[in-house]
């Protein structure tokens, strides 16, 4: 059964094994980690990095909020939460990001994700949620209307990963009541 855990040393080497997938297939919607700064002090010298990005501490970033999606013993992807809504957030990366495996991909994970990252969010006190998804990136569109986004628009965006693309803005435009 798949879970969202907080990073944790025990699953480190998942991770990395994640990662390789994702940058071996040259995956560009969802960049992790780059595989090879994943040295057997990773985990230790980013942990405090990324607890000040759940406090709010890190200049010009969104509090922010990291999930390991893990299915048994087995690291399936990750899961992000930003609960706050900045331009970055509004015009690129979006308030929720998540990614699976390649090797894991087209199980449902990805929809499960998003499911138990709604929980989470909705335990934060949001209300809405925006993801920003490339317009070919057809899986993940599917996963987002199927959780219930409605398309607000489509803008022209780039990043170093994908270039000049398309980008759709599917926001949460309704109540989320558990």
């Amino acid at each position: 059964m798949l879970r969202l855990i907080k990073r944790c040393p025990e699953f480190v080497s998942g991770y990395k094994d994640y990662c390789q997938e994702l940058y071996d297939n040259n995956v560009v919607y969802f960049r992790p980690s780059n595989p090879d700064t994943l040295d057997d002090e990773w985990f230790s010298r980013t942990k405090d990095w990324y607890e000040k990005k759940e406090r709010g501490l890190i200049d010009g970033q969104p509090i922010s909020f990291h999930y390991w999606a893990v299915d048994g013993e087995k690291f399936i992807g990750e899961f992000q939460l930003r609960t706050e809504f900045p331009e970055k957030v509004m015009l690129d990366i979006g308030s929720i990001g998540y990614a699976v495996r390649v090797s894991e991909q087209g199980k449902g994970y990805g929809t499960e994700i998003i499911r138990q990252g709604l929980v989470i969010a909705k335990e934060q006190g949001m209300e809405k949620v925006l993801l920003t998804i490339n317009d070919k990136n057809l899986a993940s569109i599917r996963v987002c209307e199927k959780m219930g986004g409605k398309l607000m628009d489509t803008i022209e965006a780039y990043n170093d990963a994908e270039g000049h693309h398309l980008l759709r803005r599917l926001p949460r435009r309704y109540w989320i009541t558990l």
